[in-house]
């Protein structure tokens, strides 16, 4: 089987988060993606830098180093790489050692910002097909908007971008999955008229259900005062969904997972939760981090069935059904993405459909 790498093809030209900020802080961290183990560490200014996880000199992993004076210092022989990857330092040639401009490590775009440290997985010089942006275009919503308590989550899956993108923006599952928590199973089945637009690289799914609500937990939560609530889904190229719970003007739900590809069946999402509540928002934080990180632990579960099942037959035949149109879109996204198609972002559709839960 190819390996993850080669069966996402140009999906490596994007950025993806490799750490929260707070994750790194004076030593180096290791971090990996598209099975290329990365080391993140900081530079004299403070400012992230990504390479390679592997030293030049005899391929010892730099993560388990240290930083001096703003450079990285192999844990084997004490080679120093400054903040462009040049080694500065070859302690065994002497204090007038001038070690040779030809040893460098190739740097991988990175930036923070909202939080997070994105970097660029591409390498290749050859720019034809999308040159590396300055900085990611995607800013998480609400994030400096004091009137909305926001915070992140990691957690890994054993599963990878297509289906956990997927499972992320579908409903029919949550009445399965996250029953008693999410949805209430016992309610009365409801039909959902239902809106699939694709445009730009954008799925939007926006949902026209009346009296939609979720379960008593969940509501007594987030939408105490029984505001009527308006639900909508995004997946955004190539590996980011957005879930929007609105309930009148004043309450609001966000759910913005990043999901970054680490190997054949591993993956690890970055959720971002934010959440407007007037008066007692921030009191309710510990509620509401402790209910986001059970929904999570139960896609975890279901994920990893349907990877373990993946892992004997990797071929999929899906036979899907009217609810399924966003799986669908998305899987046609992904795969213009693997190709470089240009119909990427000029593919457009607009479906309403229809669907139980």
């Amino acid at each position: 089987m190819e390996s993850l790498r080669e069966r996402d093809g140009l999906l490596l030209k994007n950025w993806y988060i490799a750490a929260l900020s707070h994750e790194l802080g004076k030593k180096p961290i290791q971090r990996t993606l598209y099975d290329t183990p990365l080391v993140l560490f900081r530079d004299g200014d403070g400012k992230a830098t990504c390479f390679p996880d592997r030293c030049l000199h005899r391929h010892a992993f730099l993560s388990k180093g240290h930083v001096f004076k703003g450079e990285l210092v192999c844990p084997y022989h004490g080679w120093l790489y400054n903040q462009s990857g040049h080694v500065s330092c070859v302690p065994s040639e002497g204090p007038n050692g001038s070690p040779s401009k030809s040893l460098k490590l190739k740097s991988f775009p990175c930036v923070e910002q909202d939080g997070v440290i994105w970097v660029w997985m591409d390498l290749d010089e050859d720019t034809s097909h999308a040159p590396c942006p300055t900085t990611p275009s995607w800013r998480f919503p609400e994030a400096s908007n004091p009137k909305w308590v926001s915070y992140f989550m990691i957690t890994d899956f054993e599963n990878e971008v297509t289906n956990l993108a997927e499972n992320f923006v579908d409903v029919p599952h949550t009445i399965f999955v996250h029953k008693g928590w999410f949805r209430d199973e016992k309610a009365i089945p409801k039909k959902v008229p239902t809106v699939v637009e694709t445009k730009e690289g954008v799925v939007t799914v926006t949902y026209f259900q009346e009296k939609d609500e979720f379960s008593w937990g969940a509501r007594m939560l987030l939408n105490p005062r029984g505001n009527p609530m308006t639900h909508t889904d995004q997946f955004i190229m190539p590996n980011l969904t957005r879930v929007d719970y609105n309930f009148g003007s004043k309450n609001g739900f966000i759910i913005n997972s990043q999901i970054s590809p680490v190997s054949t069946l591993k993956s690890r999402v970055y959720t971002y939760i934010a959440y407007k509540i007037p008066l007692i928002g921030r009191i309710l934080r510990p509620i509401i981090s402790f209910y986001t990180r059970q929904v999570i632990r139960q896609d975890i579960v279901i994920m990893k069935n349907q990877g373990d099942s993946l892992k004997s037959n990797f071929k999929t035949t899906f036979r899907s059904t009217e609810a399924d149109e966003v799986h669908k879109e998305i899987e046609r996204l992904r795969h213009y993405g693997v190709k470089g198609d240009s119909k990427l972002m000029t593919y457009e559709s607009k479906k309403d459909i229809s669907f139980w839960v």
